[in-house]
């Protein structure tokens, strides 16, 4: 079992506090949390799911932008972050208005989006939405575009939240005939960094980077939770 204790030097590294409390993905708040790869014995055992060149990448760091002049008043964060959460037939989408200095306030703003899509904590308004393109590829769309290849899938995904000093949760997706997710090194040899892909029905050695899927390693996808309320976690825009 992976308790808040044991991954404590795993939030410290990201610079984050430790996770919150559990909250059920049905609250009227949205829910923000952080994917970790879990395979044991393996190069990517506990190691964060993140943002970088518009797909996720474990191995690699989160990359974003801020297009403010005055820098020290953009969103400092270094982790990808999620959230979901609203219930109904909507998610709760968060973004983060901009006041005075470098102070930030957190709003609620219900996407369009159905139940089932996840989004990531940004400023950019209606969020950036994460998808499973037709490849497999866990992807999400750029910054001010509503843009999703054809045949991909938003549909599909579950979440549950773990909680404190008790077991973490598990992000999962069951779209286009999947079965868990692929961590596939970026190099022939099998060496890291590694893209994250569904592991859907039909997928080929030329869907993933290295061209041979047989390098690929599933790993399970937990979810532990992020204080919304810390705002160092949050940036402005993934790229």
């Amino acid at each position: 079992m992976l308790t808040e204790t044991f991954l404590l030097p795993f939030f410290l590294a990201l610079g984050l506090s430790s996770p919150i409390a559990s909250r059920e993905e049905s609250s009227a708040s949205p829910i923000t949390f952080v994917i970790i790869a879990a395979r044991s014995a393996s190069p990517v055992q506990l190691q964060p799911v993140n943002a970088n060149g518009n797909a996720f990448w474990v191995g690699k760091e989160t990359t974003s932008y801020c297009p403010l002049t005055d820098q020290t008043r953009c969103p400092q964060g270094k982790s990808t972050i999620f959230a979901a959460g609203g219930g109904g037939a909507s998610m709760v989408c968060v973004t983060l208005i901009p006041l005075e200095s470098s102070r930030f306030h957190i709003s609620d703003h219900y996407s369009t989006f159905l139940v089932n899509a996840f989004e990531q904590n940004v400023v950019v308004p209606g969020g950036q939405q994460v998808y499973v393109a037709s490849n497999g590829a866990l992807r999400f769309t750029t910054a001010h575009s509503a843009y999703i290849p054809a045949g991909s899938a938003v549909q599909g995904f579950n979440a549950t939240i773990g909680e404190v000093n008790g077991p973490l949760g598990r992000f999962n997706f069951s779209g286009l005939g999947a079965t868990g997710f692929l961590a596939c090194p970026a190099n022939a040899n099998g060496a890291g960094p590694y893209q994250v892909f569904a592991n859907v029905k039909g997928l080929k050695n030329t869907d993933v980077p290295g061209e041979n899927q047989d390098k690929c390693l599933g790993f399970s996808a937990l979810t532990a939770p992020v204080d919304r309320e810390d705002l160092s976690a949050f940036v402005w825009q993934y790229t």
